[in-house]
């Protein structure tokens, strides 16, 4: 293997190694390679030296990198030699920086209320919900996207020779030809299967199998659940793609945190009691005015606008 295959290889796990957690699979992978060549293991050494001065940079922009010249000799400068080899030296470094932004994957994200469905190079889909980001990089054994945070659909191109992976606080999700949804919460992050099969992996515990109409729960310190759904409650629950939010009992807490997602304006369920009653609806998304209005009617309840926050509040005099 030359040089250059060395380096390359050396970039993309730096890459990995700056991401999610390697599953079992991975750490065995990366340490056959650093035990299959003496000098895999400095090349990776020097790999995450240049990742951590460039990882988080914003390429240059488009067209040729600049030469890099030699230092002009004062005195006892440098010799001719040593120059070049610096020049050398520091071409590497920049060609090898260049890939391990280019390793780093194309980025995507979503505004407060935006939707937005992005076609893949292999044909494969993503939707993105409110305000959420992913990160896509394809390579020669694997299609790896990492949610960076917020709610994807994720529509798969069949390719068994590379399976598509997406990574989300460290849980790891596996197909070849599917259709999932993965949710990042902030205690949580649910797996929705739409059609086909999944892995869901996570460190120090067996992957579990997730089919169509299943629902997959992770928690920190805790199992993975699954548990069927029906297939209309599926449906249901990806009714954000059309633009509405449906919901069939959810809690008027649990209603807010959702519609609260697709809006600047803020609602706000200060009183118990009525946090718990149950909201059956559906509502554009976005209009958190005209939710509030009609939660407020539903429920004999009241609303207060301040500022930019609607507060629901029991009636007046209760």
């Amino acid at each position: 293997m030359n040089a250059q295959s060395t380096n390359d290889e050396a970039a993309e796990w730096a890459v990995r190694l700056d991401g999610e957690p390697l599953s079992a699979e991975e750490q065995r992978a990366l340490e056959a390679w650093l035990a299959s060549a003496p000098g895999h293991r400095g090349a990776l050494v020097r790999a995450r030296a240049v990742w951590a001065a460039v990882g988080a940079a914003q390429p240059a922009a488009s067209g040729p990198a600049p030469p890099v010249h030699a230092p002009t000799a004062r005195g006892r400068g440098i010799s001719a030699l040593r120059a070049a080899a610096a020049a050398l030296a520091a071409v590497a470094v920049l060609a090898l920086g260049y890939r391990a932004l280019e390793l780093r994957g194309t980025g995507y994200e979503t505004g407060v209320g935006e939707v937005r469905r992005i076609a893949l190079e292999d044909g494969s889909a993503i939707t993105l919900n409110s305000n959420s980001a992913a990160r896509v990089r394809y390579g020669q054994d694997a299609r790896r996207l990492t949610l960076v945070r917020g709610e994807g659909l994720f529509e798969v191109a069949k390719d068994p020779a590379r399976p598509f992976i997406v990574s989300t606080g460290g849980v790891a999700v596996r197909a070849v030809g599917t259709a999932f949804v993965v949710r990042a919460l902030t205690d949580a992050v649910t797996v929705t299967v739409t059609e086909g099969v999944v892995e869901v992996t996570r460190p120090e515990q067996a992957p579990r199998r997730v089919a169509a109409h299943q629902r997959a729960e992770i928690r920190a310190h805790r199992e993975v659940t699954v548990r069927t759904e029906e297939a209309d409650e599926a449906s249901r629950q990806l009714s954000w793609r059309d633009g509405v939010l449906s919901f069939s009992g959810e809690s008027l807490a649990e209603a807010v945190r959702e519609v609260n997602r697709y809006s600047h304006r803020q609602i706000e369920v200060a009183d118990p009691g009525l946090a718990a009653r149950p909201v059956i609806g559906i509502f554009r998304a976005g209009d958190a005015d005209a939710f509030a209005q009609a939660t407020a009617a539903a429920l004999g309840a009241e609303t207060r606008l301040d500022g930019d926050v609607i507060r629901l509040v029991p009636p007046a005099g209760r």
